[in-house]
């Protein structure tokens, strides 16, 4: 069981992904937008990923996990984004994360996505 922190702004998306995640044994928690994902992401929780949108309110998700990064922080990033180009990878890739899924995606490729990152050394 891993303790994973989504970051979405959608709420609606957010609960799909929390009740799957859960269904799937894994702790999961939410923020919702940029600035409580860092402060969530720097607290005194420990996750074992964060599965970070692109688009949100207050500070996008490629500058959260670049601060993040920018910081120390080692947690693996799965990015997530309505982005469908090869540059818009590139960027993800650019700004620390680990690993890019499209929008919109399968349930189980999210699982899987999820699973790869907590079994290799990222």
């Amino acid at each position: 069981m891993a303790k994973i922190l989504l970051v979405e702004d959608d709420f609606v998306l957010a609960n799909t992904l929390l009740d799957w995640l859960q269904f799937k044994g894994h702790a999961a928690e939410h923020a919702a937008d940029g600035p409580e994902a860092l402060e969530k992401m720097f607290g005194e929780e420990n996750f074992d990923i964060v599965v970070l949108d692109w688009n949100l309110p207050g500070i996008t998700g490629l500058e959260v996990c670049r601060r993040y990064r920018q910081k120390g922080g080692t947690l693996p990033v799965l990015m997530l984004t309505g982005m469908h180009g090869s540059t818009d990878e590139e960027k993800c890739t650019q700004a620390g994360a680990n690993k890019y899924l499209a929008k919109p995606f399968q349930l189980e490729d999210l699982t899987r996505q999820v699973e790869l990152l907590l079994t290799v050394d990222v």
